[in-house]
């Protein structure tokens, strides 16, 4: 009013012409008290500014007095409006300056340096008079207008021209592109109305999102129409995106999850979705960014299918999920860092880092960059920001579509609208949004440029203008004020209105609402059908490939990145980096402590003997099982807590190699300095020498693929309580068959084996692992190492003599008794067959006997000759192995001779005994607990005494029996610890492949699906 009253009398126009001017606008504007109320205000005003003045040059100093008074008011404007709106305030006073009849240079003057206080620039401000000065049959050939016209063209090169059939008249639009206004005048005698309001032909109306222009000869004109209109010259790669007769059934029970839907979109649109719960909107969503394939349909942009060419459009979808995509330990900063590095493989480091520096700058997250995300529970930065990083994630690379999930839940309805806004822009750059919401507000339903709205079961039940759809619903249901889409005092629109008519409820006799909707989401679908049609134009091919600055960086460079990524993230959780660092320390000062055996001596003073020590068996098989445990919890959550971002890094099409070594390199690494800790804690405490490497290759390789089956079991399962379910399930069987806890033979008959390890048992690592470290530690320690080979000839020989030789004998005599009384076939059968089997293998071995006699034991041809040679064969052979015997006790005793040949070297003998063998673990590896030393089996005789000292029975490395010294593999023996190291990281290797393909993942999802369809079909049935 102050404004008003300065420039309507400044310049010496007639008293009144202003005020009759004023009283104009304000009559547009309120109702006729507020009218009266500013008109006495204005006159104040008038009465204060221009007072007569006796000088008689007063003209010239009030005109000073008053710029200077327009200036404190524009200071005072200046601290109180947003731009847009004191733009707004400059357009009505050159409406109101063009409006006075002799307006002179003084006027425009004031205008000019209020436009100037305002900080618009130039251009905005010229371009503003011309549209306030425009005359109905006068163009402007400018960039920022639009002209729509019902018949006539306009010949400019620079304005924009839209055709509406039926108009009479003409529409201006003037855009402010900077604050993305829009003004609009009207040149006509049709009735037109804007959002519901006639539309004057006297001045300029803004026209806000969500508007539109309606009129009973025109189709509606809406907002998104017009901002089309001007993006059209700024997208340099237009989008066609096309979802053709798309259906969806979900595979676990094959019901329908989407009904047959149409959509097709361009350039420059935001798209929301909406529906109630369980109505498919995140299905929708998911079907038509590509991650879902849909079951009938196709969905593509610029003719490309995205399910089936996805390599043709890399980079071209992006996808903001619902929930947080963040790595929780990282900055602000460094999840954008690494984000960018995966999508721009031309750009350096540093140019990297200035594009992550401007995006955080223009989502107006700067200055939170150095601050650690921290998880939703625990707050570092605030929801918006954390929603705002999620997009900027996607935003970084600049997809041309783009797939948002809830945006705005959780959030405050002012960083719901901040976020609305900021996606708006993104549009007005040219960019295809979609977004599923979820109860808008007024402000945030008007941004969107199309509706789409699902019903419960996945029913399309709208397509169309968001305003527009409010209007649809009324007249389906003959609703009171039908023709109004918002409220005609403040302009809100009420978005809950739609919900309330889709699921009214029928009302029972007695006035109370039943649980029975009136329309069904099929009637729904119906009406959407016929009324406004769920078909697609005819389409139009688009050969051009969207272009997009997307650059997936080599293999190498993922790897790397991956790396960084990750190991960062570790690094800055403290409480991660001390619970799996000390946790293995720990674990053996605990265990070592508590099973290091203490003797007492003659005067009761306490000794630690190592060979003596009772608990070395079971500190070895402990080892094992923490190794096993320690992989497992520590690779076990990896990739099911990267979930989430792999599936929104699924549209990048990055290398899933690279992801699973960078993965498994930083678990190697941890499980190496793990083991390498607990090793040298509990060696250390058990004074257990020289097997400091030894150790910590096997228990390393122990966890490595415990580290290879956790991250498998990550990869396959939704739910972390799952996974940590499943790892005592997974430990038990390697307790149960590593051979410790239940001998391989005493297992049930129908697994356990004699003369080899069953395969249940060579399937566990832990008994690999666990054999390894016993035979090495028994075999190449100090000490025992000097005296194996003697040992193990004299163990075979004294087996030899002393049981097999015997076990033969009688077999032979029990032969010749059959033979003279013609007792029992089949036991003559048997022990033939045992017979031929002992000899002609040792027929192999032993140089000095041909063992001729072998051909003849068959039922058919065996003699009492035969017989008789056969025992004196034997008798020979227990001679030889008598001779042998000896032969190899005076080397050994010879060998003992030579270490003791003096006090000292006697002592020091004596010493290197106590401090490396241990006489707890040759219990175990020579079996001096097992009663029976030979046994039968299947035709064969098994040595079961002295495993350790044993050769393997069988030439396959998986067929050697435990404890066995070596093993067979191509023909060649290698010794066990090699031979089981290989096999660790062969069944390593092999989760390694399976992790890769994803095969564990297809294998549980095949076993859901039946149990799904078996329990389907047992309900039907029932």
């Amino acid at each position: 009013m102050q404004l008003f009253a300065i420039i309507a009398r400044g310049g010496g126009n007639q008293e009144g012409t202003g005020r009759d001017v004023v009283a104009i606008f304000l009559r547009q504007q309120l109702n006729r008290e507020l009218v009266k109320k500013y008109l006495e205000l204005y006159d104040q005003y008038v009465e204060k500014h221009h007072r007569k003045s006796a000088n008689k040059d007063g003209s010239k100093k009030r005109t000073s007095v008053n710029s200077v008074k327009v200036l404190k008011i524009c200071s005072q404007i200046n601290e109180e409006l947003a731009q847009k709106e004191k733009i707004f305030v400059l357009i009505r006073l050159l409406e109101f300056i063009n409006a006075i009849a002799d307006a002179g240079d003084q006027e425009w003057e004031f205008v000019d340096t209020v436009s100037d206080s305002f900080y618009i620039d130039s251009e905005t401000f010229e371009n503003s008079k011309k549209l306030i000065a425009l005359k109905a049959d006068e163009y402007v050939d400018h960039k920022e207008f639009l002209y729509v016209n019902g018949s006539e063209t306009i010949d400019c090169e620079s304005a924009k021209h839209i055709y509406s059939e039926g108009l009479e008249g003409r529409l201006v639009f003037f855009r402010i592109a900077e604050e993305h206004m829009f003004f609009l005048r009207f040149f006509g005698n049709d009735s037109l109305f804007l959002n519901g309001q006639v539309l004057s032909d006297e001045r300029s109306h803004v026209f806000n999102q969500g508007s539109s222009i309606r009129g009973s000869k025109i189709a509606p004109i809406y907002y998104s129409d017009v901002i089309r209109s001007f993006l059209e010259d700024r997208v340099e790669s237009g989008i066609s995106f096309r979802a053709e007769n798309v259906s969806y059934y979900f595979k676990r029970n094959n019901t329908q999850a989407l009904h047959q839907l149409n959509i097709t979109e361009e350039s420059g649109n935001l798209i929301g979705i909406m529906g109630g719960s369980g109505s498919g909107k995140s299905t929708l969503l998911n079907v038509l960014n590509g991650n879902y394939v849909p079951t009938y349909g196709k969905v593509t942009i610029n003719g490309i299918d995205i399910h089936h060419q996805a390599n043709m459009i890399e980079g071209v979808i992006g996808y903001v999920a619902q929930d947080d995509l963040l790595i929780e330990e990282l900055t602000v900063f460094q999840n954008l860092y690494y984000n960018a590095q995966l999508c721009f493989d031309k750009k350096s480091d540093k140019e990297i880092t200035e594009l992550v520096h401007e995006t955080l700058q223009s989502l107006g997250l700067f200055e939170a960059k150095d601050l650690k995300v921290g998880s939703p529970l625990d707050k570092t930065i605030s929801g918006g920001q954390r929603k705002r990083l999620n997009i900027a994630l996607e935003l970084i690379r600049e997809p041309s579509v783009l797939f948002v999930d809830e945006p705005t839940s959780g959030l405050s309805s002012r960083d719901s609208e901040n976020i609305m806004d900021l996606l708006k822009e993104l549009t007005l750059k040219g960019k295809l949004i979609f977004v599923v919401i979820h109860q808008p507000s007024s402000d945030i339903f008007k941004m969107f440029d199309k509706l789409f709205l699902l019903d419960q079961g996945g029913y399309p039940i709208y397509y169309g203008n968001p305003v527009e759809s409010i209007i649809y619903f009324k007249k389906l249901v003959n609703h009171a004020n039908l023709q109004e889409s918002e409220c005609v005092r403040c302009g809100n629109v009420n978005p809950e209105q739609i919900f309330n008519i889709i699921e009214s409820k029928v009302v029972d006799e007695y006035g109370q609402l039943t649980d029975h909707r009136k329309t069904t989401p099929q009637e729904w679908n119906n009406f959407f059908n016929v009324m406004i049609g769920n078909q697609l134009d005819p389409d139009q091919p688009v050969d051009e490939t969207p272009k997009s600055a997307f650059s997936i960086p080599d293999k190498l460079k993922q790897f790397k990145v991956f790396l960084q990524r990750d190991v960062l993230s570790k690094i800055s959780n403290r409480q991660y980096m001390l619970i799996n660092f000390l946790e293995a320390p720990l674990l053996a000062l605990v265990l070592s402590f508590f099973i290091k055996y203490y003797t007492h001596g003659e005067a009761g003073s306490a000794a630690y003997i190592f060979r003596e020590s009772e608990n070395i068996p079971q500190y070895l098989f402990i080892s094992v099982i923490v190794a096993l445990f320690l992989g497992l919890t520590v690779s076990a959550e990896e990739i099911i807590r990267d979930k989430k971002i792999l599936n929104r890094e699924k549209f990048l099409n990055l290398s899933r190699g690279s992801y699973l070594l960078s993965k498994i390199g930083i678990m190697f690494t941890i499980s190496a300095i793990q083991t390498l800790s607990f090793v040298a804690i509990g060696n250390l405490v058990l004074e257990i020498q020289g097997m400091t490497l030894s150790y910590w290759m096997v228990l390393f390789s122990t966890a490595c693929f415990a580290n290879l089956l956790g991250l498998n079991i990550s990869a396959s399962f939704n739910s972390a309580k799952v996974i940590y379910i499943l790892i005592p399930i997974l430990i038990i069987p390697q307790l149960l068959f590593s051979g410790i806890i239940v001998k391989f033979d005493k297992l049930h008959p129908f697994f356990s084996r004699e003369d080899s390890v069953p395969v249940i048992g060579n399937v566990m690592a832990s008994r690999w692992a666990y054999e390894a470290l016993a035979v090495n530690q028994f075999k190449n320690n100090e000490f025992d190492s000097h005296f194996f080979s003697y040992n193990k000839k004299l163990k075979y020989y004294n087996w030899k003599k002393d049981f097999w030789v015997m076990e033969l004998k009688n077999k032979t005599l029990e032969v010749e008794r059959i033979l003279e009384d013609g007792g029992d076939q089949d036991k003559l059968k048997y022990n033939l067959l045992v017979l031929r089997n002992e000899l002609s293998k040792e027929s192999q071995k032993v140089d000095d006997y041909s063992f001729e006699e072998i051909e003849n034991l068959t039922v058919s041809k065996v003699t009492e000759n035969t017989v008789s040679k056969l025992l004196t064969d034997l008798n020979l052979l227990f001679d030889y192995y008598v001779k042998n015997y000896n032969k190899i006790s005076e080397k050994k005793e010879a060998k003992i001779a030579e270490m003791t040949s003096t006090d000292e070297s006697r002592e020091a003998f004596l010493l290197l005994k106590d401090t490396y063998s241990n006489e707890s673990l040759e219990e175990f590896v020579t079996n001096k607990g097992e009663i029976e030393e030979i046994v039968e089996e299947k035709g064969k005789l098994v040595q079961k005494s002295n495993p350790v000292y044993l050769e393997p029975f069988n030439s396959g490395l998986l067929t050697a029996h435990f404890y066995a010294p070596s093993k067979i593999l191509f023909g060649k023996k290698i010794t066990t610890f090699s031979a089981n190291m290989l096999v660790i990281w062969l069944m390593t290797l092999f989760f390694a492949i399976v992790l890769y393909l994803n095969g564990l993942h297809w294998f549980i999802e095949r076993i859901t699906l039946g149990f799904s369809s078996f329990t389907n079909l047992f309900r039907r049935k029932s």
